[in-house]
């Protein structure tokens, strides 16, 4: 294996992690909230994460992740953090920062896939 092999697997490998983590954080956020946009998010993200690993398709986790970003900034700015517990809070979080790196890591995935 060569070192652009390597490269490429880390980042696919970094991509495939973030967007399970999201899955989860959502899934758990689901669980305990009141709110169907955790449904979503767990939905978008799972589906996201198949098409980046079964088919090979970063570009899905590039755009997933500025979905994700953007509606996360939307609701931070216009909604805030009112009426989320501490742990709630929490999870929003790491669904607005995760998807800066869900970018990153897609980003390069795809350019060692498209390259190799």
């Amino acid at each position: 294996m060569n070192q652009k092999d390597i490269k490429y697997s880390l980042n696919k490998q970094m991509t495939i992690g973030i967007l399970t983590v999201l899955v989860i954080t959502n899934a758990s956020w689901f669980a305990i909230s009141k709110h169907s946009g955790s449904f979503v998010g767990l939905i978008f993200y799972a589906f996201i994460a198949f098409i980046c690993w079964r088919r090979k398709r970063f570009q899905a986790g590039i755009i997933g992740g500025i979905i994700g970003l953007v509606i996360h900034i939307y609701e931070l700015l216009f909604q805030g953090l009112s009426g989320f517990t501490k742990f709630e809070s929490g999870l929003f979080f790491i669904n607005l920062i995760l998807p800066i790196l869900l970018i990153y890591f897609s980003y390069k995935s795809y350019k060692k896939f498209r390259n190799i």
